[in-house]
């Protein structure tokens, strides 16, 4: 018996790419009056009009909230090490709950500046960050040696 199943060449009417399939399924469409189309252009064509489920709602497409969310989940790593970043964040807690209430309290953040705690002995938390520079930030440090015991 012949195997009818073997790989032919056809043309996508869609992408206009020749691509191999197999035969038994090209003269089904064929004998149905249905056109062919390869694989990736079927499954464009699935997907086009269903929007996703998640794309676009998270922080992480926000332009606008992303640059601060990544400054919110650094200083928490940064309190969370502790002493093993640096002397200084051995008793600095990061207090707040939620990237809500810090991005409530900062705002987006502005190009060229990151955050910085008013008084460098206190904590993260609302009313001791500030987005500030680099100079800000060099002006607001304590004084040399000091965290050396």
């Amino acid at each position: 018996m012949p195997n009818y199943n073997h790989s032919v060449s056809t043309t996508c009417p869609r992408c206009n790419q020749t691509r191999m399939a197999r035969g038994d399924v090209v003269r089904k469409a064929e004998r149905e009056g249905k056109q062919f189309f390869c694989k990736p252009c079927r499954n464009q064509a699935r997907f086009e009009n269903k929007p996703h489920p998640l794309k676009g709602t998270g922080v992480k497409n926000d332009p606008i909230k992303f640059p601060a969310y990544k400054s919110f989940t650094r200083a928490k790593r940064r309190c969370k090490q502790g002493a093993k970043h640096h002397p200084a964040y051995e008793a600095v807690e990061f207090r707040f709950e939620t990237f809500e209430q810090f991005f409530d309290e900062l705002g987006p953040r502005p190009d060229g500046c990151s955050v910085d705690r008013i008084d460098p002995l206190g904590h993260y938390e609302p009313g001791n960050v500030r987005w500030a520079t680099v100079l800000e930030q060099a002006a607001n440090r304590m004084p040399r040696n000091y965290w050396v015991t």
